[in-house]
């Protein structure tokens, strides 16, 4: 019996200290990007991380800032692969409450082969 990829999102693939976050905000680099910015650091673990921000000043409602994880997170979790081994941080930018998930893909997809090309 062949199963398919793995497509679970566990605890060890998110960011969650503050300890994580101040490591890649002090030593990460940055893409700006038309929805989101990303901070972006490699990590020695084998497989990437993610963080997601949201402000309230860049997205007012509640239900825009859970919508812009949730897409982001879905996006990450069928595409693992890509992400390589990085720890990753998304940051909300204006108007991304209304990002669908075919643009935060197009646009990850085109941040995410910049960033391992270098």
């Amino acid at each position: 019996m062949s199963f398919g990829p793995d497509l679970s999102f566990p605890k060890e693939l998110k960011i969650r200290k503050t300890s994580q976050y101040e490591d890649i905000f002090g030593k990460s680099k940055k893409l700006r990007g038309e929805y989101f910015d990303i901070l972006h650091i490699p990590n020695s673990l084998g497989y990437s991380r993610i963080g997601l921000i949201a402000g309230k000043k860049k997205v007012p409602s509640a239900v825009g800032r859970n919508r812009f994880k949730r897409v982001l997170r879905e996006v990450f979790r069928n595409n693992k692969p890509l992400f390589g081994s990085l720890d990753i941080v998304f940051i909300a930018n204006r108007g991304s409450e209304s990002l669908s998930y075919s643009q935060a893909t197009r646009e990850i997809e085109e941040s995410v082969r910049s960033i391992l090309s270098c």
